[in-house]
């Protein structure tokens, strides 16, 4: 699939099988991630891979999912299978700059999973000083993003957003519905 067709296609996951996510595929996104572009080739970020039973378990309810997804509630057997963690090295770190290479690497990571058949859900509301504890970052290091990853359970679809309203919402037969803004209310040509 080209990359334009896949960024069309990828939608953000939050249900996944009871399928476990092998170190091969999470390594293959962190390759990517790694000779991803970094602002003044800073290379500040490393990643931590987590496909353990049980840190999944402890990883599980240290993130949370927003919106209509957790007012529904979470489904036991249902979640991440694994997870990669961002972090960086405080000491190389710019403050102007690693939010963008955070960014970069962790889009690179949601396309590299998305070509071997994995959902993405990039998660920002998380228990830092629980992750870091649970996996042991050192206080030299921040934990900007956490990605949960795991094989489908869902299959959400875009649409148009109407008047601007944004909300994503679940339908009667457990469909996830994500409102997109129009092109022609995002799009400027040459000037605001």
């Amino acid at each position: 699939m080209d990359t334009y067709n896949a960024l069309l296609k990828r939608r953000t996951i939050r249900r996944f099988l009871e399928k476990t996510v092998s170190f091969e595929a999470l390594e293959k996104c962190v390759e990517a991630a790694r000779l991803a572009p970094s602002a003044r080739n800073t290379q500040e970020l490393e990643f931590i891979v987590v496909n353990n039973a049980e840190k999944l378990e402890q990883l599980n309810k240290a993130v949370r999912f927003g919106g209509v997804v957790a007012e529904k509630g979470r489904v036991k057997g249902e979640e991440p299978k694994a997870f990669i963690a961002i972090i960086a090295n405080k000491e190389k770190s710019d403050e102007a700059y690693t939010s963008i290479n955070v960014g970069i690497a962790a889009q690179t990571i949601v396309l590299t999973s998305f070509e071997q058949g994995l959902g993405t859900c990039m998660l920002g509301a998380i228990e830092r000083d629980q992750i870091k504890e649970i996996l042991g970052i050192p206080e030299s290091y921040s934990l900007p993003l956490v990605i949960a990853l795991g094989y489908p359970k869902e299959t959400p679809v875009t649409e148009e957003a109407k008047e601007n309203n944004l909300r994503y919402w679940i339908d009667k037969k457990g469909v996830l519905h994500v409102p997109k803004r129009a092109i022609e209310n995002v799009l400027h040509r040459n000037e605001f």
